[in-house]
């Protein structure tokens, strides 16, 4: 019992002696501060902070360029990863409503921005129907009734860019002028001609192509629109690492438009013959134009890579 209690009472006073150390370390080196023929003074620690190159190498400087696109199908891919359905590899293929931005620095903190959108596609529909010819001795034949969409959508925008902001963090606002254009076109191709031994075919109907029996569809041209808008942005940047941002912005302007009229080419057997006409039709009335303003209001997500 007594070698317990001696154990104890040398640990005790171990821990105290340890304890003291610090102190008396520290009271050494006042004297030794104070003993001195010169008292020097202590120079203050400079503090720690982020070198002004540092910082700028994140962001643009006058002269340089930027070139960018919509950020929307890497986001998507981004949240397929918590969805059932997975994530879809993004990828530019074909010019399906593709934005493309672009910026000079005339100055650190202001720029020349044109933003260029894309739309140009086309999609094809093809459904299966009786071979009216061959029928008579093939009761299961068939032939292809095809239709074809082809869109056409561009705008073009110019404006002149303001920023301002700390470290990756910059805001930016400005205004543009813009000038588009876009139109539609649906052709239609039928297997089964039209004779006067068959003057009512057997025809597919995709939505709009058969307006009556013994008609069909084989062009419709939408009028080309011409728009032009004035507006104003403001957005916010984050540059995720040099010379690299992910950034937003909302938009609010005028759009003007002049649209033209609209063709549709049908084919009917008439008088004898097969016939096609053209009907030129509008959808707000029988005008030869259409002329409107109104407000609209925009948004969108974007990458860019500063060089």
């Amino acid at each position: 019992m007594k070698k317990y209690i001696i154990l104890l009472l040398s640990l005790c006073m171990t821990v105290a002696v340890v304890a003291q150390e610090p102190d008396e370390f520290e009271e050494e080196q006042e004297e030794v501060v104070e003993a001195g023929d010169e008292v020097l003074p202590l120079e203050p620690v400079a503090a720690v902070q982020r070198p002004a190159a540092a910082t700028h190498k994140y962001l643009p400087r006058q002269g340089d360029f930027a070139l960018g696109a919509d950020a929307t199908p890497f986001l998507n891919y981004l949240g397929g990863f918590f969805s059932d359905n997975g994530a879809a590899t993004p990828t530019f293929s074909g010019l399906k409503e593709q934005s493309i931005y672009g910026k000079y620095f005339v100055q650190d903190n202001q720029a020349i921005r044109v933003k260029l959108l894309l739309g140009i596609y086309s999609t094809s529909h093809k459904q299966s129907v009786q071979n009216d010819e061959a029928s008579s001795t093939i009761p299961d034949a068939t032939t292809i009734d095809t239709k074809k969409e082809k869109n056409t959508n561009v705008y073009l925008s110019a404006g002149y860019e303001f920023r301002r902001g700390r470290g990756r963090v910059q805001g930016f606002w400005g205004g543009e002028l813009g000038f588009g254009i876009d139109k539609s076109t649906t052709s239609y191709a039928y297997g089964n001609p039209m004779t006067g031994a068959n003057q009512t075919p057997t025809s597919h109907n995709f939505g709009s192509n058969i307006p009556s029996t013994g008609e069909r569809v084989m062009l419709d041209k939408g009028g080309l629109n011409f728009r032009f808008g004035l507006g104003g942005f403001a957005g916010v940047e984050y540059f995720i690492a040099n010379q690299i941002s992910l950034g937003g912005e909302f938009s609010l302007g005028f759009i003007t438009s002049l649209r033209g009229q609209d063709e549709v080419t049908t084919q009917k057997f008439e008088a004898g013959k097969v016939q096609e006409s053209v009907t030129r039709t509008r959808n707000a009335g029988d005008v030869a134009n259409e002329f409107g303003v109104k407000t609209v209001a925009g948004g969108s997500i974007f990458l860019l890579f500063y060089f």
